[in-house]
This record gives structure tokens, sequence and C-alpha cells, in this order.
């Protein structure tokens, strides 16, 4: 039976690279609905598998909680698959997160955090902990436990430090600043905070640093929130200026890959014809590697990869998405959109006392824009009633612009 396992698992490979998601589903089903019974861990895979495709691409989280706590009362019975039981709180803890069940929520992290104190699962562990200290410190936020997310932030923060990986340290450093000046009990712990941002930025290589774009965009827009609020308007405007110019700088390099991916297109096509002569086929060939090789650079640090799903292999794009940190804490990102609107919001506030006028209405006609186009996204446009869950989705949109701009 494995063998059919593994055909209806590379079929929903298939249809999922197609975007036929629900074809990819009903394929996945077919192994959990049969009346022959498969092993424990094709099912316990097989379920994992359909949450993930769910929650990735659709908003029926009550339909892949179902799945996932399925796959935890199988996983109950089987003393190993570590990486499994962690993918599985992982997942559990986000649909309890999106249906608003936070003791759940909770509940579950910490079985998680309790499997990982038993383990011996050495780097993996580490960042499962990481992993779960991460949404741990979300859910105690929702619950306005600020004290108690950063001491969660905090044991991420240390682990990090232990395993050598400033990266992921920057990422607990920036939250835990967030947290503070959410709320800002007193000015010396925000700057103590954000020294400690400073101090581990410079630590990580000028070459990574620039490939951590999201961690980039996160600390200059805390530091730009830090400085207003103590009212350093002139430090302040010199992190927007960091701010605009990494934005600018990532809007040409989108620019550049759909031009190149367009031209790519147009040479695919013509490869595809029959009646191409030896040499005409051969200078189309020379053109699309050397097409191909200028994508490759620009797309080097664009996050479309395969997540440890444990068999296929379950592709997510994240052109619209600012990575924090990295697989398996890969559920912390900022939406582009959002950061991209703020920027251009934030540019207006400080350009309007020089009086340049003109500047600020081309970036609040850019911020509408943005933000029309991600209300597009959801399907929500002028003059429409649309169903429930495009309205909270694009709240969650509207929120996070709206969260970081007070």
């Amino acid at each position: 039976m494995e063998a059919v396992a593994e055909g209806l698992w590379g079929l929903a490979d298939y249809e999922e690279k197609k975007g036929e998601i629900g074809k990819a589903v009903k394929c996945l089903e077919a192994i959990c609905q049969s009346q022959v019974s498969f092993l424990p861990i094709i099912e316990i895979k097989t379920r994992l598998r359909i949450a993930t495709l769910l929650l990735n691409h659709s908003n029926n989280v009550n339909h892949a909680k179902s799945h996932l706590e399925r796959s935890q009362l199988l996983l109950k019975s089987i003393p190993s698959c570590f990486e499994l039981k962690c993918r599985a709180y992982s997942l559990l803890s986000q649909c309890y997160q999106l249906v608003g069940a936070i003791p759940s929520q909770k509940q579950i992290l910490n079985k998680g955090l309790e499997l990982i104190s038993t383990s011996e699962d050495g780097f993996s562990g580490r960042l499962w902990y990481c992993n779960f200290n991460s949404q741990l410190a979300n859910a105690l936020t929702i619950e306005g436990d600020h004290h108690g997310s950063i001491s969660a932030l905090d044991n991420g923060l240390m682990c990090a430090t232990q395993m050598c990986y400033p990266e992921l340290q920057m990422f607990f450093a920036t939250s835990i600043l967030h947290v503070h000046l959410m709320q800002w009990e007193n000015e010396s712990s925000a700057r103590d905070a954000l020294n400690r941002c400073n101090v581990i930025w410079e630590s990580i290589e000028l070459e990574k640093r620039q490939q951590c774009l999201g961690l980039l965009f996160y600390n200059e827009l805390l530091h730009v929130f830090y400085l207003l609020r103590i009212c350093d308007y002139k430090n302040a405007g010199q992190h927007v200026d960091k701010l605009d110019a990494a934005m600018k700088s990532d809007l040409q390099r989108r620019q550049q890959i759909n031009e190149l991916s367009k031209e790519l297109d147009a040479v695919n096509e013509s490869l595809s014809r029959s009646d191409l002569n030896y040499r005409d086929r051969s200078a189309l060939s020379a053109k699309q590697a050397h097409l191909e090789e200028q994508l490759s650079n620009l797309t080097g640090n664009d996050k479309e990869f395969s997540e440890p799903i444990y068999f296929g292999s379950a592709r997510r794009t994240w052109e619209d998405k600012l990575e924090l940190a990295p697989p398996p804490v890969d559920g912390e990102w900022l939406p582009k959109g959002a950061i991209y609107a703020l920027i251009d919001l934030t540019v207006t506030v400080f350009n309007r006392p020089k009086g340049l006028f003109k500047e600020c209405l081309k970036r609040i006609q850019s911020g509408l824009q943005t933000v029309q186009e991600e209300l597009k996204k959801y399907g929500i446009l002028d003059g429409m009633r649309g169903k429930g869950s495009c309205f909270f989705l694009m709240h969650l949109f509207l929120s996070s612009l709206s969260d970081a701009r007070s």
C-alpha cells in the first residue's frame, strides 16, 4: 500500500504545481478515506500535508484543524517521529490562533516545549524550541501579557545565541523591542532593547545583512517608531531615508525580474517551435542560459522553497512576504504591501514640513495604489459585498498597517 500512497502524494504534488489545490487535497484525502488501512505514519504525513495545503491556500482553518488533531492522536501511539510531532504542534498552534482559541494554543505549545525538553534532537530541536517560543510570545501578546511575551522571546534569544545564529538572534531581539514599544513601561527598557538590536545587527556579515531584507525593514521601522516616541525627529529621518532606499532598490529588482521573466518566456516559446534551424536554436539556447543565470542572480534570496514536510514538496512563494526567521520558524513574516504602504506614509509625514507637497502627493498615491492592489488580491472591489472570509483576511492586512503606524 505504500506504493499507492506515494503515487497519490506524487499526483497531489503535480496538481499543486498546476495550481489545482482542490484536486491536490482530494488526492490526499483519498488515502485518509480509504477502506483499506494504511500504516499510521502514512496517514499522519498525509494529514499534515492536507493541513499545510489548506492553511497555505485557503481559509478553511477548521478543516485543517480536524486533520491536525487526528494526526496528533495517531502520533501519541508512536514513540519516535520527533519532527512530525513538532510539525503537528506548530501547525495546530497556528490553527488555534486563527480561530481565536488562545488557551488551547498555549496548551499545545507548552506540550511542544515539554517534548523538546525530553528530546536529544540537537540543532533541529533547538530550531523547534525557537519556533514554539516565538508562537507562545505571540499568544501572550494577544492576551496582553507583555512580560510573559518578553520572557518567551528571551528564551528564544538565548537559544539562538547558544546556536551562534545571529540572524535568528536578530529576529528575537527585534521582536523584544517591538513588545517594549507596545508596552512602553519606561524609556530605558526600550532603549536597552534597541541598543541590543544594533549590536546584533552589526555582528552579522554585511553580505548576509543584505540578504535579510525582512529583518532590515523590521529593524529600521522599529527604530523610527522609537525615535518618534522620544521626539528625535532628526535621527528618525535618517532611518526613514534608509527604508526608502531599501524599498526603491527592491522595487527596481522586482521590475528587472519581471522584464527578464517576460523575455525568457518569449525565448522558451521560440525554442518550442519545430521548424528552427540549428544556428537559430543554438543562439536561442545560449540566450536562454544567459537569461536564466541573470534571473538566478536576482532571485537568489527569494523564498520559493520546499518546506520540510517530510515527503513530497510543498512550495510556497514568498514574493509578497518579507521573511523574518528561517524554517521551521517560518510563520514569521511581514506583508510586503503593508510595509511599503507604511514607508510611503512615513516619507509623506517627514516631507510635509519641508514643503515637498508634490512628493507627498506622489507618495500618498503610491500608498493608496498598494493598498488597492492588496484589496484586489482578496477579491475586495469598490461597491462589492464579499464573503466574510475576504474581509477577515483584509482586516489582518490593514491591522498590520495600522499597528505599525501606531
